[in-house]
Parts: structure tokens; C-alpha cells; sequence
């Protein structure tokens, strides 16, 4: 078994034991209101109900309706649910086939159809170029080594002048130690230089920290334009109860996710 192989078998066997522990973010959402998602994405809402929350910006769902969007290793039946509700063609692809059910669940529910692609997010052969508007990228970046190999394959998949809109963990917190919570705050006990770790114990998994040279610059090497960056919505973090020594818990004391706009450059 190569690395590559290597990596993917372990991370596989952690998204399906979160599946299967029943992890918040392995739940299909099956209780939104289809009006409120319609106003969330006109920016008409002034309280954002919390599940909504976590789609930022929300310019990326303005006229989705019959466009073609891929939740690219977004599975578990939650941004896909607000894509098909907005009347989006979704296509999910995700390494874990529990995620996937939830895709299927919620695609069930609201009455719209999913597309599901069983695939590691760096193999993308089975999507045909130039056949989406929109690529739609949960916190995932962080399972591979190199996010150039995931850029250029969103590239090709994206239409001249379509829209990427990828999750980023700040690489500062990335590898922050969520069991050294002293009743304060946290300890980043692994130093900047490493990007690699395996985690063990209850969490068994690789993960890679990935510099901001490197998510920025690859993203303009691979032929984006970045529109926008913004960081994950404070009260994201702030008012949910995760419990101290938690992954969300160790994101109010430290920099979390944010979220970038990238468009292909269209052909001359």
C-alpha cells in the first residue's frame, strides 16, 4: 500500500466511525423550512437560525436555482440539502458512504434529487470537464497533503467563469492540542514547522496543516481569481455547548475556519 492509499484508508475508517457515532456534523438536516432557506439566501433574515449559520458567505447560494453545483467532500446531507432546496442539479462526492446516505436521506425528505460519487476528493475522474457552476467545499482540506491536487481538479471540473468556494483552517490552530484545555485556555504544543500528524486515541486520523503561501498561491497558480475571503461567523462558535477539550470548543479561544471565493478565469 502506497501513502496516498495509506492516508485514505485511515481517514475513510474516521469518517465512518463519526457516521457512526452520530457526530453533529454526520447529520443530514431534514427539519429546514424551505421558506427560510429562500430568505437566508436574499439576505432577508435578520436571526440566522444556527444550522444556516455555518454556509458563509451566503452570496454563494444567490441564483443557484437549475445551475449544477458539486458538495465536493461535503457529504452527510447538510449543505447538499440547502443546494437542492434552492432548486440546485447537486452532485455530492465523499469518501465516506455513511455521508452519503445522509445526502440521499435529505434529497428523499425535501423531494429533490442527489447525485453521490463514492471517491477520495483528489480522484474526480468519474466528473466531466467544465460541467459544474459551482463547487461548494466543506472543512476538508485538512485530509490531504497537497491542496494543489484537489485546485486543479476543481478547475477542470469548473465552467469558464464558475465559482469555487472552498473552507480553510487558519494553519496556527490547525494542530492545537484540544486536551491541554487548562480552565483558560489552550496549548499549540505541536511546532509550525510540522504539517503532518497522525492523531490516535479516540481520534484516529491523518490530518495536514497547509500554509496560507500555499492555500492562496495555489489557488492563483491553478487559474482562480480570489473574490473574497471571510472568516467563519463568530457566534458559529460562541453559542453552541461544546464541551471544553472539544474541537468547537477550542475554536473560541483560537483562529478557525474562513471561507474563500475563487472564480475560473475565463478563457481568452
Amino acid at each position: 500500500m502506497n501513502n496516498q492509499d495509506f492516508i485514505t484508508t485511515i481517514n475513510k475508517k474516521w469518517w465512518e466511525k463519526m457516521v457512526k457515532d452520530d457526530c453533529g456534523f454526520t447529520r443530514p438536516w431534514l427539519d429546514l423550512d424551505p421558506i427560510v432557506v429562500q430568505k437566508f439566501a436574499k439576505g432577508q433574515l435578520k436571526i440566522i437560525p444556527e444550522l444556516l449559520n455555518e454556509i458563509f458567505p451566503t452570496s454563494v447560494l444567490i441564483d443557484v436555482k437549475d445551475k449544477n453545483v458539486l458538495c465536493l467532500a461535503s457529504g452527510g446531507g447538510q449543505q447538499s440539502a440547502v443546494f437542492g432546496v434552492l432548486g440546485a442539479k447537486v452532485t455530492v462526492v465523499d469518501i465516506s458512504e455513511g455521508q452519503l446516505s445522509g445526502d440521499k436521506q435529505a434529497a428523499d425528505h425535501y423531494g429533490y434529487k442527489v447525485t453521490t460519487i463514492q471517491t477520495d476528493m483528489k480522484d474526480l475522474a468519474a466528473l466531466n470537464n467544465a460541467s459544474f457552476d459551482l463547487v461548494y467545499q466543506a472543512p476538508s482540506m485538512g485530509y490531504i497533503p497537497d491542496v494543489r491536487q484537489i485546485y486543479s481538479e476543481v478547475a477542470r471540473i469548473l465552467r469558464s467563469g464558475g465559482l469555487y468556494r472552498v473552507d480553510a483552517q487558519n494553519p496556527l490552530s490547525q494542530f492545537v492540542d484540544e486536551s491541554s484545555w487548562d480552565g483558560k485556555g489552550y496549548r499549540i504544543s505541536v511546532p509550525y514547522a510540522v504539517k503532518k500528524q497522525l492523531r490516535t486515541g479516540n481520534k484516529e486520523v491523518i490530518e495536514f496543516r497547509h500554509y496560507l503561501d500555499d492555500i492562496f498561491n495555489g489557488l492563483i497558480e491553478c487559474g482562480f481569481a480570489i473574490e473574497r475571503v471571510q472568516e467563519a461567523p463568530f457566534d458559529l462558535y460562541q453559542n453552541k455547548q461544546d464541551k471544553p477539550g472539544s474541537w468547537g470548543h477550542s475554536l473560541r479561544y483560537l483562529p478557525g475556519l474562513f471561507a474563500i471565493l475563487a472564480r475560473k478565469k475565463l478563457h481568452d
